[in-house]
């Protein structure tokens, strides 16, 4: 028989919901004890990286579960994957302590049950198909992980019973990484949109929630704050997640060390704020550490080696997988450049949005003029009192106004012109989309902050409403085709 309460993410331990609903869920004074098992298991890993939930007899096993399953519903509402990577880097390292305590069978019928691979136990080992093997290892960088120094014989891996267990721990920190907004038998006994369901869930934990994210906020900033100017919202999502699983105490493999310092050390970084970050590590070691990050940023060797390109990430496992952004650079120097447009003065980000939205293929010296003097160029700051209108009058008003509409449209490219009496190209990162709201739809002027951008495009991926700052202006395209268009100033973030 599972023991559930020790792995509360199997999908067979949903059968203790059958016959709740979720109002009663969050405001039963029945279900409290769950309720705040649910807080325990949040607060522990974003803070400490571990879950302080004992099982029975201190707590009922139903109450474990079902707090798990409100850990779930709370994070679908945080809406923070930061915190959620936190979460699920403890909740499988707490599983992985479990595993290892199982006798084979059940080891065997756990793995099963999770239904991501699938394993058979004969002959002393683990055996899984080479396929599975391949899903689950994908993120374990670590040479003696990949395939080729596994042995497959007709197709089938086999690994000793610590290799499995091992293995394991990395499937269920993918599976819970990759988080659905919120639990399927949780949205079926659920009668309302998504937004109601989390909206629900907001209005519970609403201090808890705020609480978790200043965590996770604390937490990353107590890593950087020995690393100067460096701003960690730029950074590429390579660098933030492997900073995460380093912060959690991951055994981090050589080229994501490598990168983290050669990126660090190319924003010049001093080679001792760096080797503090790496201080959090299980196989920390000062003088070895010392020696390599001295090495890699030229304090020693003489060279200073170069971070390496987005394509030697991919290769050597060290990207997570690339966003919008990701998919228009070459470089994650790249990304953090891009990052940075909107520190750029008015007057040059002016001109770049202006030469964004023309999209000529020579540079448009008298359009950008006309333009220019035409709105004096676009002002980015606006009230903390912004009167919200509909989209329809919003258009036709000279003012900022807040807004609430669904993205129709979204589109990343890389734009470029010759600049005038110089031998160089001004290259642009663009974002380029509209707004809808019910039959209407917006044209907006494209943006090179993307830093706004990419909140843009995670409200088209997920087809949710989003809540904009924005300000109408004419452009002209020039053959008399003035047209009225948004630019989308800030995002208004969910209180």
């Amino acid at each position: 028989m599972l023991e559930y309460w020790r792995y509360p993410f199997l999908p067979s331990a949903s059968e203790m919901l059958e016959g709740i609903d979720l109002q009663s869920l969050l405001d039963d004074y029945f279900y409290a004890e769950a309720r705040a098992l649910a807080v325990i298991r949040l607060e522990t890993s974003a803070s400490l990286g571990i879950i302080d939930v004992e099982g029975p007899p201190t707590n009922d096993e139903t109450d474990i579960v079902l707090g798990y399953l409100i850990s779930r519903l709370v994070l679908a509402a945080a809406d923070n994957q930061a915190l959620v990577n936190y979460v699920a880097l403890s909740e499988a390292l707490r599983a992985e302590r479990f595993l290892d305590s199982e006798t084979d069978e059940n080891l065997v019928k756990i793995v099963n049950n999770l239904g991501i691979i699938n394993v058979e136990f004969r002959d002393g080992k683990f055996h899984l198909n080479f396929i599975d093997y391949v899903k689950a290892a994908s993120k374990l960088r670590e040479g003696n992980w990949k395939l080729a120094n596994r042995g497959v014989s007709k197709g089938i891996v086999s690994l000793e019973r610590s290799i499995l267990i091992r293995l394991m721990r990395e499937v269920i920190r993918q599976h819970l990484e990759e988080l659905p907004e919120a639990p399927s038998e949780i949205k079926e006994q659920f009668e309302g949109t998504l937004d109601d369901l989390k909206s629900s869930i907001s209005k519970t934990f609403t201090e808890r929630i705020g609480g978790l994210n200043h965590v996770v906020n604390e937490r990353q900033a107590e890593a950087m704050k020995e690393l100067g100017r460096f701003d960690l919202s730029k950074a590429p999502p390579c660098f933030n997640l492997n900073l995460i699983d380093l912060q959690a105490g991951v055994n981090l493999p050589h080229p994501s060390r490598f990168f983290i310092t050669t990126f660090l050390s190319s924003l010049n970084q001093d080679s001792e704020s760096v080797m503090r970050l790496f201080a959090t590590a299980p196989d920390f070691k000062e003088s070895f550490t010392r020696y390599q990050v001295e090495h890699i940023s030229g304090k020693t060797s003489g060279t200073q080696y170069s971070a390496p390109k987005c394509d030697t990430l991919v290769s050597t496992g060290v990207c997570p997988g690339p966003n919008t952004l990701c998919r228009l650079i070459k470089h994650p120097l790249s990304y953090y450049r891009v990052m940075a447009e909107s520190e750029k003065s008015s007057a040059i980000r002016t001109e770049r949005i202006l030469l964004a939205t023309l999209n000529k293929d020579e540079y448009p010296s008298k359009l950008l003029e006309e333009n220019t003097e035409r709105i004096g160029g676009f002002d980015f700051s606006y009230p903390s009192n912004v009167v919200e209108r509909k989209a329809t009058a919003a258009i036709n008003e000279n003012e900022c106004s807040k807004i609430t509409v669904k993205i129709s449209y979204f589109r990343g490219n890389v734009y470029s012109v010759d600049l005038p009496n110089e031998e160089r190209k001004a290259w642009i990162t663009k974002a380029s989309f509209n707004l809808k709201k019910g039959n209407n739809e917006f044209e907006c002027i494209p943006l090179t902050d993307w830093k706004l951008a990419l909140s843009i495009e995670e409200a088209f991926r997920k087809s949710k409403d989003i809540d904009l700052i924005v300000k109408p202006y004419e452009i002209n395209f020039g053959d008399n085709d003035v047209r009225k268009l948004f630019l989308a100033v800030d995002l208004v973030e969910a209180s």
